[in-house]
């Protein structure tokens, strides 16, 4: 495999319960994870189906899982979003890539800001209190479904906060632990919580009482009607300026993040705890109302959320300038739906964690998205094994043949839909890449990404808009090899008024290119099945298959962090 500035090998996480277990123990990572039984799954699984027959669900609910272990619970119960809490990174690095882990340790959590339809937790027994009570409090979620001990209807701390959020309780099934994978002597009912009336038609997804509002009341004893405007914090501008000189310094991200958000916070509730003290009457007086201080609250803490996520996801530049416009916008997008997790180094870790799992599937799907786009007829050369031909009229524009597989891309590739010139009435759009179209500009730049990543390092190299671009006109891209500290040739571009584009790769590049796609698709099992069917020399197909750059919790070193996961 080939050495890369952030490549090192992914390390399999244990696949079997057993596995798991001794791998917890041996990293101290063991914070009694006892996994979900399949016979308590389908009670709750039948129960969301119900609920879903009956039009009080959408088909495909959110769920947050607290205390999400490998994630099985969550795949097992919705197709739907997937949400998890968890502490122990061997268990986050077992999750499906499909899972987000919004939180680690639960404790630190604030739930009430979290709006999935459901929560679904099966705490450690010997905190099922704490961690029931906090759920039911904090909740903002519709349902509940908690696997807890029996006794937990004797429980006062439990039943105080059942009645302060109006829930209503059902008992779906009492269980055991005897036969379970990881066993237990603990007697347990699984328990659906309703915290807000169902009605068919009329779904919702939010429980009936805020549980903001009761948090904020116990926390903040302001009482005077009016109307309110919540004071102003320091601009955006100086606070990213404040970071950005602290990072300049060479500190840790997470560390100088995580402290002024901290402080910035204390802040915030130093100010708002200050009502206290004012007079009620001076308050009516000045127009002040209690429920416009929660609100003016609620914003800012939400809004100092997202100020800080935005700045973790803007220094994680080291992974997402190694992505393709198309999977830079997917991660991203993913990333800053949810910046309503609470900010801590905990969970900054956790997200980290998810960033370079999620990280290695963008890289592998990038190439395969990559190659699709360069197919067409002029491009494709069939496998040796491969005996299907395709005629003309088998090419349709926009279209590829039915059953089209097992092939690769010659090193001169026609574009007829790669956009070409920008041969548009509208200066701007003539202007705006140095006379290349959008769609051409990013192809090329796309190119440029997935050749760094296969080795083919683009970093620092000509870029489009270093050429001004016109018809028939070759532009040449470098590149250089860390091996032998050579410069090289890519590829050589020519785009055309008509919208066609016309590439000339290096032919090493374009073998390792196709030894990664053939390899992804799974038509490549080995470097020496490649080197038949692609016709190249062994060594070549050594050196190339599975070269795609992978990230690993080491990276996280190389990413500006401290310490790794």
């Amino acid at each position: 495999m080939m050495q890369q500035n952030l490549s090192l090998s992914h390390q399999a996480a244990p696949k079997s319960t057993a596995a798991m277990l001794a791998h917890l123990k041996q990293t101290d990572s063991d914070f009694e994870w006892y996994p979900t039984t399949t016979e308590i799954l389908n009670i709750i699984k039948n129960d969301i189906d119900h609920l879903i027959d009956e039009r009080y669900l959408e088909s495909q609910p959110s769920i947050l899982d607290c205390g999400a272990g490998d994630g099985r619970s969550l795949m097992y119960l919705t197709a739907g979003k997937k949400y998890a809490i968890e502490k122990a990174k061997p268990l986050i690095s077992a999750m499906d890539r499909e899972i987000f882990v919004i939180g680690a340790d639960f404790h630190q959590q604030v739930l009430m800001d979290k709006r999935q339809e459901i929560i679904f937790s099966n705490p450690p027994y010997k905190q099922f209190e704490s961690w029931s009570t906090k759920i039911i409090r904090e909740s903002r979620s519709a349902i509940i479904y908690l696997v807890i001990p029996s006794r937990w209807k004797d429980n006062a701390p439990i039943n105080d906060a059942l009645c302060l959020r109006n829930a209503e309780t059902e008992v779906l099934g009492s269980f055991d632990f005897l036969n379970a994978e990881r066993k237990a002597r603990a007697k347990v009912d699984v328990i659906r919580i309703t915290m807000t009336k169902l009605a068919r038609f009329n779904r919702n997804s939010e429980a009936d009482t805020d549980p903001f509002d009761i948090w904020f009341a116990e926390n903040f004893k302001v009482d005077a009607p009016g109307k309110a405007k919540a004071s102003a914090m320091e601009t955006k501008e100086v606070r990213q300026d404040e970071i950005k000189n602290e990072l300049v310094q060479g500190r840790d991200i997470i560390d100088v993040l995580t402290s002024l958000y901290d402080r910035d916070l204390a802040k915030l509730m130093l100010n708002y705890k200050a009502f206290e003290s004012l007079d009620a009457t001076l308050l009516e007086e000045l127009g002040v109302s209690f429920s416009g201080v929660r609100e003016g609250l609620k914003t800012k803490i939400s809004g100092l959320k997202n100020l800080y996520w935005n700045q973790l996801f803007n220094n994680l530049n080291k992974i997402t300038d190694k992505l393709t416009q198309k999977s830079r916008e997917a991660m991203l997008s993913k990333l800053t739906s949810r910046t309503d997790v609470d900010f801590n180094s905990d969970n900054v870790y956790a997200v980290v964690i998810w960033v370079i799992k999620n990280a290695n599937h963008y890289f592998d799907d990038q190439v395969i998205d990559l190659v699709e786009r360069m197919v067409e007829q002029a491009n494709v050369l069939l496998y040796k094994s491969n005996a299907k031909t395709f005629g003309r009229d088998s090419w349709r524009y926009c279209a590829r043949p039915e059953g089209l597989d097992r092939f690769s891309l010659e090193t001169r590739v026609v574009l007829q839909r790669a956009g070409g010139l920008a041969n548009t009435e509208w200066a701007y759009d003539r202007e705006r890449f140095n006379g290349l179209s959008e769609r051409a500009y990013y192809l090329i730049m796309d190119i440029l990404t997935v050749a760094t990543n296969l080795g083919f390092d683009t970093t620092d190299m000509t870029r489009p808009m270093d050429f001004q671009w016109v018809s028939n006109k070759s532009c040449d891209f470098e590149y250089y090899d860390y091996r032998t500290g050579e410069r090289g040739i890519l590829m050589s571009v020519k785009a055309f008024k008509n919208h066609n584009t016309h590439i000339k790769f290096n032919s090493n590049f374009m073998s390792r290119l196709n030894i990664e796609f053939g390899r992804l698709q799974g038509w490549l099992k080995s470097a020496q099945e490649a080197a038949s069917e692609l016709d190249i020399p062994v060594d070549q197909a050594v050196q190339s298959f599975d070269s795609n750059l992978k990230l690993t919790g080491n990276s996280l070193v190389q990413l500006g962090f401290s310490q790794a996961a």
